[in-house]
């Protein structure tokens, strides 16, 4: 604690001002505002686990699809909540909000020898989108960006041991973890090494998931390993993500997509597993950029072929992949910010009926968005499907491009 203040004494004044702001928006979120739907879900989610047992409970609600070991967790932080009288809201938003912090410093450990290394961890800490998500939002998903860039920081230092048991660590929480071990295997030197890191990653994963898996593994299959993510929208039909959405909202339902609808909708379902097989294609044409900012690139790339290909992640989903973006080219993180900040925080102003996020989220009683909310959620749904593209048209041609020159040196 002495070494972390006496190195925030050592940063200059502006940079100290930045943090001292990041931290007062966070904690303004985590304690007076109410979050999205997410914190009540989270709290029906520990309810039930408390009263039935998590097992039970996976029976019950097959959409209950977080890991064994997170759901647990929570399920005490709502018990702990009922001994303190600290409101759950609090407790489960503040952890993550402290991970987020956590998050800047392994940017700025990661990129130590960068000359803009401040400027960088300051555009993620004063990110609208990096402070809504971790402590506004009322969910796990600040986390998976966190453990990744561990994972980076650890493997960058030679610490394989280290970096397999960050990634695990993260599977205990999210399973889009995942998504980024394909690019984390280019730190790892040597066949026999990167299998030794990918079994020890899983045997940290699978610590936690042992004792759900022997009571009935059938069910945790079911209900964590094989969920495929959600296609939402309000209850006038208005979807909130998706690339046929932006179609139909720019020319409308044409005669050409009701003559080919079945294509259309086979490639809505399967648009995850499109991405999927592209992200070891992507990797393996950027294997011969393997520093941990061009990683890191790469880790950002990966997760946006499945924005633009699937339209079941999106919202907090962005969170996944947040820090990584400043790796990119510095376009992608500017526009991505603008676009998807603009879509974000108009949507949850809205569906809160304030600007300072303070009323309760409330998506079902708003099911006819404004304008401006529907020019936001195109533009960034457009946004991310031209950048997949390029990202793919990049790494055919010049794999290079795809990472920031600053700190790809």
């Amino acid at each position: 604690m002495v070494s972390l203040v006496n190195w925030f004494l050592a940063q200059p004044v502006w940079f100290q001002l930045v943090l001292a702001l990041g931290i007062i928006l966070r904690l303004y979120f985590v304690f007076l505002t109410q979050g999205t739907y997410d914190v009540e879900i989270w709290q029906r989610h520990a309810e039930r686990i408390n009263e039935i047992g998590l097992i039970r409970y996976y029976h019950e609600n097959p959409v209950a699809n977080h890991p064994p070991f997170i759901s647990e967790i929570i399920s005490f932080t709502l018990q702990f909540a009922g001994r303190t009288a600290i409101p759950f809201r609090v407790l489960l938003r503040l952890p993550f909000c402290l991970i987020d912090g956590g998050t800047v410093i392994l940017l700025l450990l990661i990129l130590r020898q960068a000359s803009r290394r401040l400027l960088v961890a300051t555009a993620y800490w004063l990110n609208p989108l990096a402070i809504l998500y971790s402590s506004y939002h009322g969910n796990t998903d600040s986390a998976v960006a966190f453990f990744v860039l561990l994972s980076v920081w650890l493997l960058s230092r030679s610490r394989n041991l280290g970096g397999a048991l960050a990634l695990g660590a993260g599977l205990w929480i999210k399973l889009p973890v995942i998504l980024a071990a394909p690019a984390l295997l280019l730190l790892v030197e040597g066949w026999r090494k990167k299998l030794g890191f990918l079994a020890l990653a899983g045997l940290a994963a699978f610590s936690t998931y042992l004792p759900a898996f022997l009571i009935d593994a059938r069910v945790v299959w079911a209900n964590v390993f094989s969920y495929r993510g959600q296609y939402i929208h309000t209850t006038a039909g208005v979807p909130i993500w998706g690339w046929l959405t932006m179609v139909v909202s720019i020319f409308g339902p044409t005669d050409w997509l009701r003559k080919h609808i079945g294509l259309i909708l086979f490639l809505l379902r399967h648009g995850t597993m499109f991405a999927l097989g592209l992200i070891p294609v992507l990797v393996w044409r950027r294997r011969a950029h393997r520093s941990p900012s061009e990683v890191c690139a790469t880790i950002a790339a990966s997760y946006t072929l499945i924005y633009a290909m699937s339209a079941n992640w999106s919202f907090q989903y962005f969170a996944w992949s947040l820090p990584f973006w400043l790796f990119l080219p510095i376009w992608f993180p500017i526009l991505a910010s603008l676009l998807a900040g603009g879509y974000i925080y108009s949507l949850y102003s809205y569906d809160c009926g304030n600007l300072f996020l303070r009323g309760r989220w409330d998506f079902v009683g708003h099911p006819h968005w404004p304008e401006v909310v529907i020019v936001f959620r195109d533009l960034t749904v457009f946004f991310f499907l031209a950048s997949a593209c390029w990202f793919i048209i990049a790494a055919a041609i010049s794999p290079k491009l795809i990472s920031s020159t600053e700190h790809s040196n």
